[in-house]
């Protein structure tokens, strides 16, 4: 039987007997397994239990007369997912600003500075492209640097005066030529 406040929203929304009738029957037939179904999505008892009853909140809301022939069943198990998800992001949201103090420990001594190792690895990478870069015809710089700065493929063709057609082509080489020489 429909408890809580599910139960008195559908007394006082539901306009008639049969739309009435049709909520209990729903929520008697789907409350265990919407109920196996959120446990396996992690949520504990009392978790599952307002994920329930929140769904068939929003059914009563949305008005089960306005879905006739929808799959109510369907609906509301994306319902609950969609509820469960929520939950999910409300607790991790909370779990991260509130960190155990072994997190806190293993973030504060990792060094973000770059070994001196990676900082010559780095600047070998660098001086390779560079070079690279240099080897490229004046317009495969252009687009290039165009594309670097965020315009698209038309935008680049209408600064350098050229086809869409032709500033691809230029990338495409450009691409391979940093590709085979870094």
């Amino acid at each position: 039987m429909i408890s809580g406040d599910v139960g008195i929203l559908v007394s006082e929304q539901s306009g008639s007997a049969r739309t009435r009738q049709r909520i209990v029957e729903l929520y008697d037939g789907l409350r265990v397994p919407l109920h196996a179904y959120l446990s396996c999505l992690g949520m504990n008892l009392d978790q599952a239990e307002d994920i329930i009853q929140e769904s068939f909140l929003r059914l009563v809301r949305h008005g089960l007369h306005e879905r006739p022939n929808d799959n109510l069943r369907a609906w509301l198990f994306r319902v609950a997912h969609n509820l469960s998800m929520d939950v999910h992001r409300f607790q991790r949201r909370w779990s991260w600003s509130s960190d155990d103090e072994p997190r806190v420990r293993e973030r504060q001594s990792a060094d973000p500075e770059p070994s001196p190792e990676q900082m010559i690895i780095s600047r070998e990478h660098m001086k390779r492209f560079e070079d690279a870069f240099a080897r490229l015809t004046p317009k495969q710089r252009q687009c290039v640097l165009l594309r670097a700065e965020g315009f698209r493929y038309r935008e680049i063709a209408e600064v350098l005066g050229i086809s869409v057609q032709r500033v691809g082509e230029l990338m495409q080489r450009s691409i391979a030529l940093l590709e085979v020489r870094t």
